[in-house]
């Protein structure tokens, strides 16, 4: 441990980077880490195997920063690929992250599952069902009808107009129908357009 943090080969690149050998430093960080690792440790005399010695010594030695620049001067086209391929790599990790949510939803889009079809029908007929419940059982029945305020009926009443018009328009979608619906229909017809 290095100040409370244990030290890997990535947490040592990343101390290197702010130390001024930024190729060097990412390097470290990577896959090939163990082995520049082991570069460095020679230069101080230090455990090759232990990220935390390293930076111990690099700590402790007044040149440091102008031997990891000479260490990353002489090698710094095998530096500069490895850290090409290190961001190939994390780029293909997050690409295929990406690809993985994309098919999931594209996946969830395609799926016919009963609450992402049922709950348009489920709804349909649950509004009249309680209109005729509240407004018409209830007071045949000679029983306290509650008051529901407006805001629950016009919030109902969205919902079902909104998920009607998207239902209809996925139909019209499915049979080829361009048409756009009545409203707009009308409003072109207004405007002279067919």
């Amino acid at each position: 441990m290095a100040g409370g943090i244990i030290m890997d080969w990535k947490e040592l690149g990343r101390r290197i980077v702010q130390v001024g050998a930024p190729l060097l430093g990412t390097a470290l960080g990577g896959p090939g880490g163990a082995a520049v690792g082991s570069m460095v440790a020679g230069l101080f005399g230090a455990e090759p195997d232990n990220p935390a010695d390293i930076y111990a010594k690099i700590q402790t030695n007044p040149d440091a920063v102008v031997r990891l620049r000479e260490l990353e001067l002489k090698h710094e086209e095998a530096l500069q690929e490895i850290a090409v391929k290190r961001a190939q790599t994390e780029t293909e990790r997050e690409l295929g992250v990406i690809r993985e949510v994309n098919q999931t939803m594209r996946e969830e889009r395609k799926s016919e599952h009963w609450p992402q079809y049922s709950w348009r029908p489920f709804n349909g007929f649950a509004f009249p069902l309680a209109v005729i419940c509240i407004y018409f059982v209830l007071p045949l029945a000679e029983m306290p009808v509650p008051v529901v305020p407006q805001w629950v009926w016009a919030g109902w009443l969205s919902i079902l107009g909104v998920s009607a018009y998207h239902r209809g328009k996925e139909k019209r979608a499915e049979v080829g129908d361009a048409n756009p619906g009545l409203a707009v229909g009308m409003i072109n017809a207004i405007r002279g357009r067919s």
